[in-house]
């Protein structure tokens, strides 16, 4: 089984359900990661990217994506934390429109629901795993900036 190392990983989960949340911060506990962090929504997750960047972002994308989607968008244009932090998306479609939604906002890899724990810990295994690879870029810009 991949094993990340969990004094380096970093990981935020984006979701509505904290069921969903306490269960994806598990099945991140069973990879190695000790730096788990949860918000309900994408306003709640800004302040936590940039007080703590993470190395990967988990978010939902179920029921009305576009909030998640604008996330990723600037995330990618570095109004906030990294431009390069890897994002794992969540969703009930696996429609090759949704999938192409997901990739031109920045979403690095997608799960479909039902969610399967073996898929989820090695995408997000090989998301940490990358992330750990890449050399750091400095410092976080700010939403203000």
């Amino acid at each position: 089984m991949l094993r990340v190392d969990g004094s380096k990983a970093r990981v935020l989960v984006i979701h509505p359900s904290a069921h969903m949340r306490r269960l994806i911060i598990t099945l991140m506990a069973a990879l190695g990661v000790k730096s788990c962090e949860e918000a309900r929504s994408t306003v709640q997750a800004i302040p936590l990217v940039l007080k703590n960047l993470p190395n990967l972002i988990v978010i939902d994308l179920g029921g009305d994506s576009t909030e998640a989607l604008l996330f990723a968008h600037r995330l990618r244009r570095g109004e906030f934390g990294h431009a390069d932090t890897s994002v794992l998306g969540i969703s009930p479609s696996s429609h090759h429109a949704m999938l192409e939604l997901a990739w031109e906002a920045g979403i690095s890899d997608m799960v479909p629901t039902p969610i399967s724990a073996i898929e989820i810990i090695q995408r997000a295994g090989a998301l940490i795993e990358e992330s750990h690879r890449r050399k750091p870029l400095g410092g976080t810009r700010s939403a203000a900036e």
